[in-house]
């Protein structure tokens, strides 16, 4: 039986990893604290990649921590940087996190990589799952994320690594990113994870540049599908050999058969879109195009 496909999920280190035979994952990894967790597993693909939510964890350049943090951060209130400077841990090289703990026959995507505008930092410094903290008034600064996602595109290029990619109001300039770090290099294919950019800059920018070859949507119904007016419209925009599923859920705190419904719900409105012959065929459709992915 050919299995459902969760092309971007997630492990939070805070709960237990069902047994699942139904589901082919896709693992992300955000940055040190979950990659430590995720490199253990079995049965998985790997990804390694520095989410934008905590790009301000890694130093491109060397300096002190005050100095590190008041360069890649911006707020107004100098009394909540300093609040959550006394929260934050010393920062990571990024370079050397990369030598130490990037192993390239045990990484089948870079990723979870990208851009994000909108975030802010929550009151602890960075964000944990169930932690409760409230969101400061602090941001990453755009430079620093693409500091930051720059090396890791440049990684994915070096050893022909296909990426999985985050980008939140700020689709513009995460696609001329791409441009200059990942077009160039012909392997390297490109996963737009949760898509919510517009139709124009899908179709006139992602869809026009890469080649159908290179480039991937995976959809959850989390983001995707709040309404089945939206995914349906999303997934008729898409080419078929470009679709993929996923939850972007964390895999060790969520049921494995409430996940796969998930997956089911997705498949089954692709399949509606796009007039398949029920839902085995969208599976299959799902699948191949996995494969493609990762290969």
């Amino acid at each position: 039986m050919v299995p459902f496909v969760d092309a971007h999920c997630h492990v939070s280190g805070q709960g237990q990893i069902e047994d699942e035979r139904e589901t082919r994952r896709c693992v992300m990894s955000n940055f040190s604290g979950d990659w430590a967790t995720l490199k253990g597993l079995d049965g998985v693909e790997k990804c390694f990649g520095i989410h934008p939510w905590y790009s301000h964890l890694y130093s491109v350049h060397q300096c002190d921590k005050r100095s590190h943090y008041e360069s890649v951060l911006e707020w107004r209130v100098s009394e909540e940087f300093e609040q959550l400077l006394a929260q934050l841990p010393a920062p990571i090289a990024l370079d050397e996190y990369i030598e130490q703990d990037f192993e390239e026959s045990q990484i089948a995507v870079v990723g979870e990589i990208g851009l994000d505008k909108l975030f802010r930092l929550p009151e602890n410094g960075f964000y944990v799952q169930n932690s409760g903290a409230r969101l400061s008034r602090v941001k990453v600064k755009m430079a620093h994320q693409i500091e930051v996602f720059r090396r890791m595109c440049q990684l994915a290029c070096k050893y022909r690594k296909p990426v999985s990619l985050h980008g939140v109001k700020c689709h513009g300039v995460l696609f001329e990113q791409c441009i200059q770090e990942l077009l160039p290099t012909k392997e390297v294919k490109v996963c737009l994870h949760s898509y919510t950019g517009s139709f124009q800059t899908l179709t006139d920018s992602w869809l026009r540049k890469f080649p159908q070859s290179r480039i991937f949507l995976s959809l959850s119904q989390y983001i995707n599908f709040k309404t089945d007016e939206t995914g349906l419209e999303l997934v008729k925009a898409i080419p078929r050999s470009c679709l993929l599923t996923e939850t972007d859920f964390p895999i060790d705190t969520q049921p494995a058969d409430q996940l796969r419904a998930q997956l089911q719900h997705i498949c089954e409105k692709i399949s509606q879109a796009c007039d398949l012959d029920g839902l085995e065929s969208c599976k299959t459709l799902i699948y191949d195009n996995y494969l493609r992915f990762i290969a």
